[in-house]
């Protein structure tokens, strides 16, 4: 079916193009979209795609975008038209699986990553593509342009534009520290599932094409989602049930499964320029950094911007794409929209415009609590120093169960907190709307963490008197023990404005069981390795294998290294810093059933000479300012 552009549904109510990072200039180019073009993989299974296709100028450089939540109409719709509109075949396509493609989907799968190869292949040589491809997309369609161009085969792609993509498939998103993710992944099972049940475009004039991809959709349910959620779920019960039904073993631990579809795994690999989006809130907050470490590229060809994002609203506050309402850096640069961004990319290593965009700082991050964006060369920032702040006993402010101080030295004696275990904890906080990507922003909780801390210990700084400025990730040593062989530990940090509330501005977690240490230093890559800075542990690697796993001894300390997620940050004058423990953080994070059986017990916290427990960050020397 062809239709022209014109009567094609926007994603924006005005496309432009970029000639210049911040110079848009309206487009002008037409096109027309060929739907439902049937693509044949190697094992005979047609995926589904739609083909917009500039009515002038091509051959021309064509853009490929995967993506399992359908190509067009009732779903997300990704193919963002800005790119035929300026210049760009385009070409977006349903992954296995899902949409209105046939086959069965396994969330990139090795079956979905080798189809990616010859998708990528189709794409250069189709008769309106000049064989220079480049991938664009957001979420699931980000994640699958890094696991494309590490496969052999695909050397036609010349650029990337991942916009909030994932890292480690196991501790970015879908484990919390050991606990399954109850917060985003059963909506994001759902909406894939619910998604590909729903008629291709052109059922009436192929039912057979349809029936069969509608057929397989529902079979994958009770073959692929339903014994995955279980598996995980049972948590070290799984291996309990015989063999026959354990589908995915030991699916609640790191292993192949996740490795596979962990972009961080064959970083090495990737050779084109990357420009990276991520967001301080988003899913992906503790891989999008890690990703640019790993990239072995040169400044000009990789790029990071980490913006005040949710994964649903990232690219919300710059610059408009009409140019209005324009967004500076402290330097004084502009900040585009992320269309003109990524067309000003894809202009420059595709087509070879000279437009200065290899030039844009090579790292634009925001700041929370300053509310400004500083450009730097790397991550964490420039001039980083490091700083350890001790839980302390002496009174400090809030209304929880403990109210201690965070302090610069180490307390002389020893003091212990009792904490109940209160895996409900945490739904009225801002964890809460991070981990449903964003869906229920706008709540009370949000921006006031208090709630939460009630049941908890609180530890807080005195009121600082000028901005102290944090950058990058951040390790909690938190020495605990536990009538139970089992606990949970939730690290959370937040601003603390002189009213008293309490905005959370990172946190992380881990169950005690697992926490083993993988004390290995990192090169560029942190995978299978710890990150240390100035010599101190500062990004921890928990195997979080049930090999590794060790059971707590009753009543006998253990100390934690807990990976709290890597953020940027400047505490006002006026303001302090909080760190929170508790146990729960519902809905983000749930146990499995075998770690709920572990953990029905009181648990202590030590803080002093003896069970040192603390915080690690880098600080930034100087703040950044306008």
């Amino acid at each position: 079916m062809r239709v022209r552009g014109s009567t094609v549904r926007l994603l924006c109510s005005l496309v432009l193009a970029l000639m210049a990072p911040g110079n848009a200039l309206a487009a002008t180019t037409s096109y027309d979209v060929v739907a439902d073009v049937r693509i044949p993989m190697s094992d005979g299974v047609l995926l589904d795609s739609d083909e917009y296709i500039p009515t002038t100028g091509c051959p021309c450089p064509t853009i490929l975008v995967q993506t399992p939540y359908r190509k067009s109409g009732a779903g997300v719709s990704e193919g963002n038209t800005i790119f035929p509109s300026n210049g760009y075949a385009m070409i977006v396509v349903d992954v296995r699986g899902t949409g209105s493609s046939e086959g069965s989907w396994d969330s990139f799968g090795a079956r979905e990553q080798q189809d990616s190869v010859a998708l990528v292949q189709r794409a250069a040589s189709r008769p309106f593509s000049n064989g220079v491809v480049g991938l664009s997309g957001v979420s699931y369609s980000a994640i699958n342009q890094f696991l494309t161009v590490e496969q052999p085969g695909t050397s036609a792609v010349k650029a990337i534009f991942p916009i909030v993509p994932m890292s480690d498939a196991y501790r970015d998103v879908t484990w919390a520290g050991g606990n399954t993710d109850f917060g985003f992944i059963p909506l994001w099972l759902g909406l894939v599932n619910g998604l590909a049940l729903i008629p291709a475009q052109d059922a009436l004039s192929e039912p057979r094409i349809a029936l069969n991809a509608e057929s397989q959709h529902a079979l994958d349910v009770a073959e692929f989602a339903g014994p995955a959620v279980l598996d995980s779920t049972l948590g070290g019960y799984e291996m309990m049930l015989p063999s026959a039904l354990q589908t995915f073993p030991e699916q609640a631990y790191d292993g192949p499964f996740y490795q596979l579809r962990s972009p961080i795994r064959h970083i090495s690999r990737v050779t084109v320029p990357t420009f990276i989006v991520g967001g301080t809130y988003d899913l992906f907050q503790r891989g999008e950094p890690i990703l640019f470490r790993g990239l072995t590229l040169s400044r000009a060809k990789k790029k990071l911007m980490i913006g005040p994002w949710y994964h649903t609203s990232a690219g919300n506050g710059l610059t408009a794409d009409d140019g209005s309402n324009p967004v500076y850096d402290t330097k004084g640069k502009l900040l585009p929209s992320l269309n003109n961004l990524q067309l000003a990319w894809f202009d420059h290593w595709l087509k070879g415009i000279d437009n200065g965009i290899d030039r844009f700082p090579a790292v634009e991050t925001y700041y929370l609590g300053a509310g400004k964006w500083a450009p730097d060369t790397k991550y964490p920032a420039s001039r980083t120093t490091y700083q350890r702040w001790y839980l302390s006993a002496t009174p400090g402010s809030g209304t929880s169960l403990y109210a201690g101080s965070l302090a610069p030295a180490l307390d002389s004696g020893d003091t212990s907190v009792t904490l109940p275990w209160i895996p409900l904890d945490g739904t009225c906080s801002r964890s809460t709307t991070q981990w449903t990507a964003g869906l229920v922003s706008g709540t009370l909780c949000e921006n006031d963490n208090r709630p939460s801390e009630v049941l908890g210990a609180t530890f807080t700084t005195p009121p600082f008197t000028a901005p102290y400025a944090i950058s990058g990730p951040i390790d909690a040593t938190i020495w605990i023990s536990s009538t139970a062989t089992d606990a949970q530990v939730i690290a959370t940090l937040s601003d603390v404005d002189p009213s008293g509330a309490s905005s959370q501005i990172t946190a992380g977690t881990l169950v005690a069981s697992l926490g083993a240490l993988i004390a290995t230093p990192c090169g560029s890559i942190a995978a299978d390795c710890s990150v240390y800075a100035r010599g101190q542990l500062i990004e921890p690697w928990h195997p979080y294998t049930h090999a590794s796993q060790v059971a707590l001894t009753p009543g006998v300390p253990t100390e934690l290294e807990i990976e709290i997620f890597p953020t940027s940050a400047v505490i006002e004058p006026g303001h302090s810093l909080r760190l929170a423990i508790t146990t729960g953080d519902f809905p983000h994070e749930t146990p499995t059933a075998s770690t709920v059986a572990d953990s029905l017990g009181i648990d202590t916290l030590y803080i002093g000479t003896d069970h040192p427990s603390s915080i690690y960050l880098g600080t930034v020397s100087r703040p950044p300012a306008s």
